[in-house]
């Protein structure tokens, strides 16, 4: 007969959105919180483990963001720009990047506690570093609204300083601990059934919180949900992240929510590992994405453009285009830079392949183009660039083409400097968008639209965004829902 355990909070996954729920439920006066991790203890952590651990969050400017990184040196900071980030910004962002699909409940949610959410992260003692990524000019250093600040040391970094806190807090963490079973229907969750390996065991609780994350390492889910070959394209982030939890809950009762054929989808490097991006030795995510497309042109394996590379800065359109090259022949691309847009990288640190060549024509026949075809491509956009408004790296700057089927909105200067450079790129997937309903207190919803006493939610395994998401928000989904869950866990017995 399976052995019967008891303790107040249960917390599924070990990742940040699992470690920010057991410390909120810690603090909030649980006194006995377990969290169980499927990976093995080197393997910890799911897609936190491989996220640059931005956040987008509310602030007044530069003055506030000071507070996080009060190491660094006054010089330094003084070539900081770095813009306020307003509510109204941040609700725009969301409203225009989901296409006013996301609930506006849990968006204004998202939206008002951001700032606390990252402010307790400081104040429990994780430490901060300004984002490396950003536009250098004159000697100035130039941040997108919103982001400006990452975890100090990456996403290993980040779950470091998560497990220190979580340990002297006294949370017990038990690795290799995969979930099998819940304990309840759709009115109640009481526990759950952990695999292990002296056989299953019953871990009862006051409540449980699922924080598992999305079903994107599954190709088989992948197929089912996900439109179109989807199942064959690469996965940046954890190999654990298959699923399982997910339906489980599905099976319960549990309300879907978010957009179930879509994801956060990133162009990468096509010679890219199927799962789990090596990440730069500094912990700054993973070493192969393909995030400077706004400063060259991107075209298909035929050699043609098929995107707007300058519709927004890549912040709020990187999620999105991995599934632009997902749909090319092949699901592969290629991204052309002259030397003017070589200088522009902000990601210069990644690794990647690429081939390099004197002339387009010869640059195309390395990289298997019909060169015929991308000469005409590359001669057509220079034609339709035009010198009307200055080129800057610093922002939108409004420099489009002009005249040509697919624009490119802004950053559109001519590809005529040469050495030229073709970087291949296919489809990178993040995370899933589709997943459970919550409300405003992380409380899971039912089929039957009530909130199911026992039962929270926080991180991708939460069905929140629809079509794209701007950059850095899943960290603090995570945040504001992982303090959310574990508060109302506590306060609800």
């Amino acid at each position: 007969m399976a052995r019967v355990e008891h303790c107040d909070i249960i917390v599924i996954g070990g990742g940040s959105a699992a470690f920010e729920a057991a410390i909120a439920a810690r603090e909030a006066g649980a006194a006995r919180v377990v969290m169980l991790e499927k990976a093995p203890e080197a393997e910890y952590g799911g897609n936190a483990r491989y996220s640059g651990t931005g956040f987008r969050f509310v602030h007044t400017g530069a003055a506030e963001i000071r507070r996080f990184v009060p190491d660094i040196d006054d010089a330094l900071f003084a070539t900081m720009t770095i813009p306020p980030y307003s509510a109204a910004d941040f609700m725009a962002d969301l409203d225009r990047m989901t296409q006013g699909r996301m609930n506006r409940e849990l968006a204004h949610t998202l939206v008002e506690q951001s700032n606390a959410a990252v402010h307790w992260m400081r104040n429990i003692g994780i430490k901060w570093e300004p984002l490396k990524e950003h536009a250098k000019v004159d000697g100035k250093r130039y941040f997108e609204r919103g982001i400006a600040i990452h975890v100090a040391g990456g996403g290993i970094g980040q779950l470091t300083q998560w497990r220190r806190i979580a340990e002297e807090l006294g949370i017990e963490i038990r690795f290799e601990s995969p979930v099998c079973a819940l304990h309840g229907d759709l009115r109640r969750v009481e526990g759950v059934t952990v695999s292990a390996f002296d056989g299953h065991y019953h871990l009862m609780a006051k409540a449980v919180i699922a924080c598992a994350g999305g079903f994107q390492a599954n190709p088989e889910m992948r197929a089912r949900y996900l439109a179109g070959n989807t199942d064959s394209m690469k996965v940046r982030g954890s190999k654990y992240d298959t699923g399982e939890v997910l339906r489980l809950l599905l099976d319960l009762g549990v309300r879907s929510a978010g957009q179930w054929q879509s994801g956060h989808m990133s162009p990468i490097d096509a010679n890219a590992p199927d799962f789990e991006t090596p990440q730069h030795e500094d912990g700054r995510g993973n070493t192969q994405s393909r995030y400077d497309y706004p400063f060259g042109i991107t075209v298909n394996a035929l050699g043609l453009r098929f995107f707007d590379e300058g519709e927004a800065q890549h912040s709020y359109t990187y999620a999105k285009t991995g599934r632009a090259v997902l749909g090319q022949p092949g699901a592969r691309a290629f991204q052309i830079y002259d030397q003017k847009g070589l200088k522009c990288l902000r990601y210069p640190h990644h690794k990647a392949t690429f081939v390099e060549a004197g002339t387009i024509g010869d640059l195309a026949a390395k990289a298997g183009i019909e060169p015929a075809v991308l000469m005409h491509t590359v001669e057509e956009f220079n034609r339709a660039a035009s010198d009307d408004t200055p080129f800057d790296p610093r922002r939108a700057d409004g420099k489009a083409t002009k005249g040509i089927a697919i624009p490119k909105s802004n950053w559109a200067i001519r590809i005529d400097e040469p050495p030229f450079r073709a970087y291949p790129v296919t489809c990178g997937i993040t995370f899933t968008f589709g997943g459970v309903e919550v409300n405003r207190n992380a409380q899971v919803m039912s089929t039957i639209d009530q909130p199911i006493k026992g039962l929270f939610a926080s991180g991708d395994i939460v069905g929140l965004f629809f079509h794209n998401y701007p950059s850095f928000t899943g960290q603090t989904r995570n945040a504001v829902f992982g303090r959310l869950a574990g508060k109302s866990a506590v306060a609800e017995n």
